[in-house]
């Protein structure tokens, strides 16, 4: 699998999922949260009209039409995720002081790790 993308350089997030979600979560099934399980069934069948459904465009006057299936609006898409942190972007740029800003990542030490991921409410006592 990852030979085949550093030979090809083109891949995305729904190709590395189809291709081993199946094992991934064979492997981890009781520790994989509902909500990620979730996404990634959306990611997966993301542009999937059979899946998904889609939406039939008729023009009035020539009677052709344009088939546009519907995507999962998932933010772990690369292409809905894309759109979603672009707007998640222009709206914080929008709350921030015109002034020089520094990016600082916090870790959490590995004893916290199960509290912060069952609770992730939790997390944003700290942000």
């Amino acid at each position: 699998m990852l030979e085949a993308i550093k030979a090809n350089g083109n891949y995305t997030i729904k190709q590395i999922l189809k291709e081993n979600w199946d094992d991934f979560y064979a492997l981890r099934d009781s520790s994989v949260r509902d909500v990620v399980v979730s996404n990634v069934n959306r990611v997966m069948n993301c542009g999937d009209k059979d899946k998904l459904g889609y939406s039939v465009y008729s023009c009035p006057c020539c009677k052709s039409q344009h088939i546009v299936a519907h995507t999962c609006k998932s933010r772990f898409c690369n292409s809905c995720g894309k759109i979603k942190n672009d707007d998640w972007i222009a709206s914080s740029q929008e709350r921030l002081l015109n002034v020089p800003h520094k990016h600082l990542v916090f870790t959490i030490p590995s004893e916290l790790w199960l509290l912060f991921r069952h609770q992730s409410s939790f997390t944003f006592f700290f942000v």
